[in-house]
Order: C-alpha cells, then sequence, then structure tokens
C-alpha cells in the first residue's frame, strides 16, 4: 500500500512532466505560426517566378527541359518526407498506412526524417535513399541535397516517375496523407490557354541565352516547389506537437489532481492514525497511574 509520501513524490514527478509538456506546445504553437508566415512567403514568391515564367515563354516555348519531359526506361520513384522528432506517432503511423494502402506500385523508395525510416523499417520495406530532416526546420541545404539527388537521378534517366507522399497541412487538429505528382513536372503557364497568334511585344536581352535562363528558372521554381511541401510537413508535424501536447496537457494535469486526492487521503489517514495511537498510549500511561496510585 502507497504512503502519502509516495503520493507525494508522485504528484511532484507529474508536476515536471505537466511543465515540460506545456513548455513543448507553447514552442510547437509559436513554431507553427511562424512557418505558416513562411509558406506564405514562398507562395508569393512562386507567383513572382511564374510571372517571370509566363513572359519569358513569350519569346522561349520550347520545353524540352528534363525535368519536364517523360520517360519510361527509369524506376517509379516515390518520396516519404517525415520528421525526427516524436510525440506525434499518430502523424508518422498515417502516413506509412498510407503508404503500405496504395504505394505497392513504387519500385523505388527515398524517405526523409528518421521517424518515417523506422515505420517503415518495421513493415520490411526497402529503402534506397534516405536523408536527415532537420528537427528544427527545414533547412535550405537539406532541401537542396534532396532535389540536387533527384534531378540528377531524373535526369540520368534512373527514375521515370517521382512522386511525393506527405502529411497535408489542413488545420491544427488535422493532417491527411497526400501523394503528388512531381517529377516530370507540369508547368501550365498562361500562354498555354491562350492563342499562338498572339502577338510578342518588346525585343528584351537574355544572357547567356532565353534557353538557358528558362532552363535555370524552371529548375528552381521546382526545387522551391519541393521546398514549399517539406514545409508544410514540418508544418504538420508541428501542429499534431501542438494538439498532442494540448491533451498530455490535460491528462496530466487529471492525474495530479487525482493523486493529489489520494495524498490528501493518505495523509489524513495516517495523521488520524497517529492521533489515535497518542490517544492510546496516553490512556495506557494514565491507567498505569491509577493503579500506582491505589496501591
Amino acid at each position: 500500500m502507497k504512503t502519502y509520501l509516495d503520493y507525494k513524490n508522485q504528484i511532484e514527478g507529474f508536476e515536471d512532466v505537466s511543465e515540460t509538456v506545456k513548455a513543448m506546445e507553447k514552442i510547437s504553437a509559436s513554431s507553427v505560426h511562424f512557418l505558416k508566415q513562411k509558406v506564405a512567403n514562398l507562395n508569393t514568391y512562386a507567383s513572382e517566378i511564374e510571372s517571370v515564367m509566363a513572359e519569358l515563354s513569350l519569346f522561349y516555348q520550347n520545353k524540352n527541359s528534363p525535368l519536364l519531359q517523360e520517360n519510361t526506361s527509369g524506376k517509379k520513384t516515390l518520396i516519404i518526407l517525415s520528421g525526427e522528432r516524436g510525440l506525434v506517432g499518430g502523424l508518422w503511423h498515417n502516413l506509412i498506412g498510407a503508404f503500405l494502402e496504395t504505394g505497392g506500385h513504387y519500385q523505388s523508395i527515398i524517405v526523409a526524417g528518421a521517424k518515417g525510416e523506422n515505420y517503415l523499417k518495421e513493415e520490411g520495406a526497402r529503402i534506397e535513399k534516405k536523408f536527415a530532416n532537420p528537427a528544427d526546420g527545414p533547412e535550405i541545404s537539406m532541401v537542396e541535397e534532396i532535389t540536387d539527388y533527384i534531378f540528377s537521378e531524373f535526369k540520368n534517366k534512373t527514375f521515370s516517375r517521382v512522386d511525393i507522399l506527405y502529411p497535408r497541412f489542413v488545420s491544427l487538429a488535422k493532417q491527411q496523407p497526400v501523394f503528388i505528382p512531381f517529377l516530370p513536372f507540369v508547368f501550365n503557364s498562361p500562354k498555354e490557354a491562350g492563342s499562338e497568334t498572339e502577338p510578342r511585344s518588346g525585343l528584351p536581352i537574355f544572357e547567356p541565352s532565353k534557353k538557358e535562363v528558362f532552363k535555370a528558372l524552371t529548375q528552381k521554381y521546382i526545387g522551391m516547389f519541393f521546398r514549399k511541401i517539406v514545409m508544410e510537413t514540418k508544418l504538420s508535424e508541428l501542429s499534431a506537437r501542438t494538439v498532442a501536447m494540448e491533451h498530455a496537457s490535460a491528462k496530466t494535469d487529471e492525474l495530479i489532481k487525482k493523486i493529489s486526492l489520494n495524498y490528501l487521503k493518505e495523509r489524513r489517514r495516517a495523521i488520524t492514525q497517529k492521533q489515535l495511537e497518542s490517544f492510546a498510549v496516553h490512556k495506557i500511561k494514565i491507567g498505569r497511574a491509577s493503579c500506582r496510585e491505589r496501591v
């Protein structure tokens, strides 16, 4: 049977846990707002690049960029984006569950994040390439490392198609595993919807050439598209952790209240028992004193 001191130690332990959980909840919540702003800024930047590419397409419409062309000689590849930290097991479990349900036709698996790697290994999935996904947020160097590898393999026709599986951010309380096509990339410029006889105006100078400028912008735009998905994955992770920590904080507070009641009951029982024992000892002493007086 637990003593009231045992309950007291338990309360102190859970109070420490509660403080840690609440701190993690605040950190995750603040990071969510920060990342949402970064994603919004990236969307604005992407719109500017789209505008430039639309203007450029008036003078250069050759779509022979290797990242835009289909090929059938390589492997169908899936990139799975996950994270490095725990406390959001449901998020990664649902992500890998979506892969197990519909991802069996992929011949090559690339994973970013230790959590996704661990879940895939448990399911016996063969991973061709793995990358670290920084716990504090998606670094540009990490995104460039992945995209450089993917672009290189696709251009060399090692990959015939590349899709991405990631947890799409729907709301703070909801994240949904989503498959999206990545390469060959489909870029729909406004020119494609217009007339072929649309007049061209101006004579801009392209250095080194229209082809090289369009090629560089295309690769930059596709890389930025991938970076936005990586950031959204981190946004989903932080959102899920915020909600999980909120639930954990509520459960911890409930446990503290429950244990506090048990502590008070056990303390009251111990105090009452000591009082009864003291009263019994006192009665015995009085009885002995009375006996001596009679003698």
